[in-house]
């Protein structure tokens, strides 16, 4: 529901920051007051969206799945992350030397200028 609400406000600050050249719409407090109902329309939205019966019943299985989730420990987080990072070191390594090959096999043949 704040995701939701948050997405209509943001809209509705862009849009008064941006505004319009029209004389009505250009008057800043007319601005803000547009914005504002726009916030309040995201908001009832958000709320009927949440309490809408499909939509409660999906929300309240997911918090159930996500309490069955076994989440990693930090010592887990931290030596995958390592590993990540190191095989993306390599590939990168590996990549960077095959195009190398390919550049000096091509200039060798005369497809690129050397």
């Amino acid at each position: 529901m704040l995701a939701i609400t948050v997405l209509f406000a943001s809209g509705a600050y862009k849009f008064t920051v941006m505004g319009f050249t029209s004389w009505p719409l250009n008057d800043m407090g007319v601005r803000w007051g547009i914005a504002c109902v726009i916030t309040l329309v995201g908001w009832w939205f958000a709320f009927r969206l949440v309490h809408f019966p499909t939509f409660a019943d999906f929300l309240v299985s997911v918090e159930a799945e996500m309490l069955k989730v076994s989440w990693p420990s930090n010592t887990e987080v931290h030596s995958s992350t390592l590993v990540v990072l190191a095989m993306f070191l390599i590939l990168s390594a590996l990549i960077y030397g095959f195009d190398l090959i390919w550049i000096w096999f091509f200039q060798i043949i005369r497809i690129i200028p050397t």
